[in-house]
């Protein structure tokens, strides 16, 4: 059974460094994951992806030695269970409102006492049945993650009882959504913002728990000095944007 790359980080102390990926091509992830970024972000909610696609997307991760973060869509607890089962180590819940929402997936992902969790030993995360019963069910819960984004005006009250939820690891603001829904799309340095993020980095510090947030990287050293310790930092779609102007710009006569 694969060990978490990020829980491996979280529980030494270490900072997570995280990329994107917006293409469904499991040798690009592949690629990503053996660059030395922690874990690759796949995103469901936006982007048309079936469960055959995933799993192989989850797989580049594995060989690429990193963790596969996996943004849900609207989801019900097979779907979480089939990510899990695959050998995604990490799951993203976009728009929670309510910490209720964040306790169901809870209950989706981990075995008893701590969820609801059914047992089956045939898949990637048990390594297809090779790994003893007892051992399997002894690891499985320590080795996968929670994130909860918080970008929902709604869910700003609830900050501190989602991060007081066992098996809940990591609040990963979405500052796109969050600004976007307070009437402030883009102004990460408004008052009312910056207080939200102070709120989540001292409800994770006051739980136990680790921030996260999606910057540049010349942003890391400044969120970082707020408490942040989770960091996505570039996507795919970005390095092929920019790459190609970059050389089609270089090429002047």
């Amino acid at each position: 059974m694969q060990s978490s790359v990020v829980l491996q980080k979280i529980r030494s102390g270490q900072v997570v460094v995280t990329a994107k990926s917006c293409y469904t091509d499991p040798e690009l992830v592949e690629l990503i994951a053996s660059s030395g970024y922690d874990a690759v972000w796949i995103c469901l909610e936006h982007k048309r992806v079936d469960a055959v696609m995933t799993c192989s997307l989850i797989q580049g991760c594995r060989l690429g030695g990193a963790d596969a973060l996996i943004r849900l869509r609207p989801s019900n607890y097979t779907d979480v269970l089939h990510l899990i089962e695959a050998g995604a180590r990490g799951i993203m819940l976009p728009r929670v409102r309510h910490p209720d929402e964040a306790r169901e997936v809870v209950r989706a992902m981990k075995f008893p006492p701590l969820g609801a969790r059914g047992y089956d030993g045939i898949h990637a995360e048990a390594d297809f049945g090779r790994i003893p019963p007892a051992d399997y069910l002894a690891k499985a819960n320590d080795e996968n993650f929670l994130a909860v984004q918080i970008e929902e005006p709604e869910v700003v009250p609830h900050i501190d009882e989602i991060a007081s939820i066992p098996g809940v690891d990591v609040l990963f603001v979405g500052p796109a959504d969050l600004t976007l829904g307070l009437g402030k799309f883009g102004r990460t340095d408004d008052p009312e913002v910056l207080a939200i993020l102070e709120k989540v980095v001292a409800a994770c510090q006051r739980h136990g728990k680790v921030a996260a947030i999606p910057c540049a990287p010349e942003q890391v050293k400044r969120y970082h000095a707020m408490g942040f310790r989770f960091f996505n930092v570039i996507s795919d779609f970005r390095c092929v944007s920019s790459g190609m102007k970059s050389a089609r710009s270089a090429v002047e006569f």
